[in-house]
């Protein structure tokens, strides 16, 4: 298969704080396209020109994420094809075959079920292809690297969600995306969490989360950051330009972050001391930062798993290395 065929023919060149309009075409090669209009409030109008541009690419990057998560195909779509395995490249650009877009059930009602699981990471998947293929930045990278990314950043993704699902569903263990969630207590599992992952997300991740009190976009700009962080630019097979790429678009993430955080009102008080302000602020940013750390941690908890097959336990451990295989053989049909 070309990719090429199917790659979006919305690459954009130059930097995205200098163009508004680069989340308002958001096309997926398989999707319908979604157009996003953003407004900026009048306060913002009276910003200096940078942080003006950051607090717009800010908001066209929290509408990018509803659009996409809210996409859903139509009944009648299925799965394309019902093959024992699948290549990545194809399953990225093609995430149709994995899975069709069914609306996302984040209420954690119900303990999850084996085909809970999996249709949870496959779903998961084509969310994960959805995001990056309507990012600019993204698709600004080669075939080549783009591929590389997303073989690297799917279990950091993963996580990342899953644990803001869990604060907002309320759940006692991982919420997935189809009314479902990993429980905590091991009785209960369908398939044992032998590496404790699902009480290692709940403490290092959605406690935090809940303490912090997250709003939309700080979840949505972290996982942006998440995206596109440091460790990809250690990857060998990643080119040098690819590499510069990434850590530009991070640094500039991270910045959008800082901003974002940093325009917070930490109520009345705060109006007369902005030294405290600027503490609190610069407080609340080093606890993201480690919450990144956190992600990372349990990426690397559940690649040492070799015996299941897990994302969230049960997707094969290879798809969480940097030796990437979609399926395992363990998903073949016999």
């Amino acid at each position: 298969m070309n990719p090429r065929a199917v790659q979006s023919e919305r690459e954009q060149k130059g930097s995205p704080l200098q163009d508004e309009d680069d989340y308002k075409d958001m096309s997926s090669p398989d999707t319908c396209s979604v157009e996003i209009q953003t407004d900026v409030d009048d306060s913002q109008k009276d910003l200096p020109s940078m942080e003006a541009e950051m607090a717009r690419f800010s908001e066209q990057l929290v509408e990018m994420h509803r659009a996409v998560c809210s996409y859903v195909d139509p009944p009648d779509v299925a799965k394309q094809e019902e093959a024992t395995a699948v290549v990545f490249m194809n399953a990225f650009f093609n995430p149709g075959m994995m899975s069709p877009r069914t609306p996302l059930v984040i209420t954690g009602e119900r303990v999850a079920t084996v085909q809970d699981v999996m249709d949870e990471w496959r779903r998961n998947f084509v969310l994960f292809s959805d995001w990056l293929r309507a990012l600019p930045e993204f698709n600004q990278l080669t075939i080549q690297d783009q591929i590389v990314l997303a073989k690297n950043r799917y279990g950091p993704f993963h996580w990342w969600l899953c644990a803001n699902w869990t604060v907002q569903a309320g759940c006692d263990g991982v919420c997935y995306s189809n009314g479902a969630y990993f429980p905590r207590k091991i009785e209960e599992q369908c398939v044992p969490d032998v590496k404790g992952s699902s009480a290692r997300m709940f403490e290092s991740l959605s406690t935090p989360i809940r303490e912090l009190q997250l709003d939309e976009t700080e979840i949505v700009l972290m996982l942006a950051v998440i995206l596109f962080s440091d460790e990809v630019t250690e990857l060998a097979d990643l080119s040098q330009p690819g590499k510069d790429h990434v850590r530009v678009v991070g640094n500039r993430f991270v910045r959008m972050l800082h901003h974002h955080v940093n325009s917070k009102d930490y109520g009345e008080r705060m109006e007369e001391d902005e030294t405290q302000s600027e503490s609190l602020a610069a407080v609340r940013i080093a606890k993201m930062m480690i919450l990144l750390s956190a992600t990372t941690n349990l990426v690397y908890l559940t690649s040492d798993n070799i015996q299941l097959m897990e994302v969230l336990h049960v997707v094969p451990s290879e798809y969480l290395c940097h030796e990437v295989q979609l399926i395992h053989n363990s998903y073949q049909k016999p």
